[in-house]
């Protein structure tokens, strides 16, 4: 009988240092207590910055626009003189937003599940009005593709122009700031601190 008892003891006692160590083991790989929280944020950090570097052109806003431009033109003749007239009219789309492959490391404060950063000035990426976007709507005279071209630049600077009087920027920065917030919380942060350069209120 007592090497019966002596035998359950030992199991038992197997038993507990198999638990602990189970435990240890989970709590070290997968924290399942919580401990470790804080210092596997810090352990993510320089792959979530790489990660978010590879976003490159975030863009955070759009302006659509449809513009009518033209262009004139006299031409001598043995006689009289003619007027040329270009007319297109061009749907543009104005992309603006952050590169965030300017950002660094030291860009970052991480304290526990908190990260804090500063962007940097809003962009526009491009203006584009592909080919398909635009049609001629009066052409008088013959026109060169060359002219043709700087009268579709004409209306790239036009759609440009009224997107900044449209706060294109103002809108990337605070959708940005939205967006951003919620990617890295996504990231495990449950705090989110992220400043612009103070050149994107303007």
């Amino acid at each position: 009988m007592g090497k019966i008892l002596k035998a359950i003891k030992w199991l038992f006692i197997l038993a507990v240092i198999v638990g602990v160590a189970g435990a240890a083991y989970l709590q070290y790989t997968q924290d399942i207590f919580g401990l470790n929280k804080k210092g596997l944020v810090i352990d993510k950090t320089p792959i979530v910055v790489e990660e978010t570097k590879k976003i490159s052109e975030f863009t955070s806003a759009h302006f659509y626009e449809e513009t009518i431009v033209k262009d004139e033109r006299t031409d001598k003749g043995f006689i009289f003189n003619s007027k040329n007239e270009l007319v297109i009219i061009a749907k543009g789309n104005v992309r603006a937003g952050f590169n965030l492959s300017k950002l660094t490391e030291a860009d970052y404060k991480i304290n526990g599940d908190t990260i804090s950063f500063k962007l940097p000035k809003p962009e526009i990426f491009d203006v584009i009005v592909n080919p398909s976007n635009y049609e001629v709507f009066v052409e008088d005279g013959k026109w060169s593709h060359d002219e043709v071209a700087k009268v579709v630049s004409k209306a790239q600077a036009q759609i440009k122009e009224d997107a900044m009087k449209n706060d294109i920027l103002g809108l990337a920065t605070k959708s940005g700031i939205s967006k951003l917030t919620e990617l890295y919380k996504s990231f495990g942060f449950s705090v989110v601190n992220i400043e612009v350069d103070a050149e994107a209120a303007k």
